[in-house]
């Protein structure tokens, strides 16, 4: 994936001996893979290339439905920045309580969900003929365990949440949110394999490190 621009670049002219600024036509790129089994993308970062992970998944979702395959299955294909759970996992742990847990789903598709309550949800929102549900709990103090295996999933899943906490100071709840920057894994290139794979093998890691334990 990448784009062609045009840019200006400063020359020296060798039969005038004159400084001079000459078109060129640059091709910044950046190479990807697609994980079968967790169902997500890793994209190498590089200069010259967007930065921003919603640009990126938004034009990646585009390239994809322009295939035939799309087109033809009657399908649409949604491609969704994976945010990194850990800041809001670690407010949920702090908290002296959680008040409020709130997620959103879209339509069923992806395999790892949470079954519990992410799965009927999103049955739900299909038969119901929406495109997004909120899903919303409050209490005195909700159950931790449950809300940070859930906010996994829900990162998994590139969907939102938010929770309102409260730290024991005697102030009034506090909100946090999943959201922010996404999940971000070195790659470790071998000389024994292709870059393709060591892409592959951080990404897998980069997915398994959002849905398995935290440690903080």
């Amino acid at each position: 994936m990448g784009r062609t621009q045009a840019v200006t670049t400063p020359q020296f002219d060798l039969s005038t001996h004159n400084f001079v600024e000459e078109e060129a036509m640059r091709a910044p790129f950046t190479l990807g893979v697609f994980d079968k089994e967790t169902q997500s993308c890793g994209i190498i970062r590089k200069g010259g290339v967007s930065q921003s992970s919603s640009e990126i998944a938004g034009k990646l979702a585009k390239l994809l439905n322009s295939a035939p395959y799309a087109r033809e299955s009657n399908y649409e294909i949604v491609v969704e920045p994976i945010p990194d759970p850990i800041d809001f996992i670690s407010s949920i742990r702090e908290a002296e309580a959680v008040i409020r847990f709130s997620f959103t789903v879209t339509w069923p598709n992806p395999h790892d969900v949470d079954r519990l309550i992410q799965g009927p949800a999103k049955e739900f929102t299909k038969e119901a003929g929406g495109e997004r549900t909120r899903v919303e709990v409050e209490g005195e103090s909700l159950d931790k365990g449950l809300i940070e295996d859930v906010a996994k999933a829900v990162a998994a899943d590139g969907e939102q949440a938010s929770a309102s906490v409260r730290t024991g100071e005697g102030g009034p709840p506090k909100r946090v949110h999943l959201s922010g920057n996404p999940v971000v894994e070195r790659v470790e290139p071998s000389p024994r394999e292709s870059v393709f794979s060591s892409i592959l093998d951080a990404t897998k890691r980069a997915y398994h490190r959002v849905r398995g334990p935290v440690d903080l």
